[in-house]
């Protein structure tokens, strides 16, 4: 099994808080997006809830963090030099 070197452990420390602080406010903004109104080529303006699906937005507010937390796990998993 490979080593897990002090810079990685680093790396990931930082990556993490850095994560902890972006996702919150990334996850508000997609959070948010169902209240925005969009303006329709014809002119008229509707909320993003009528336009989008709302199972896209839920999809995106729940996948998102995991496939985040995932990438994060699979680059810093340390592997056998072959």
């Amino acid at each position: 099994m490979a080593k897990l070197n002090i810079s990685n452990v680093i790396l990931i420390a930082i990556s993490l808080i850095v994560i902890a602080i972006i996702l919150p406010i990334g996850l508000a903004y997609i959070g948010n997006a169902g209240n925005v109104s969009v303006t329709m080529p014809n002119g008229s303006a509707v909320a993003l809830v009528d336009v989008v699906d709302p199972a896209v937005i839920t999809l995106l507010t729940i996948l998102l963090p995991i496939l985040v937390v995932i990438g994060i796990i699979m680059y810093f998993i340390p592997r056998e030099s072959t």
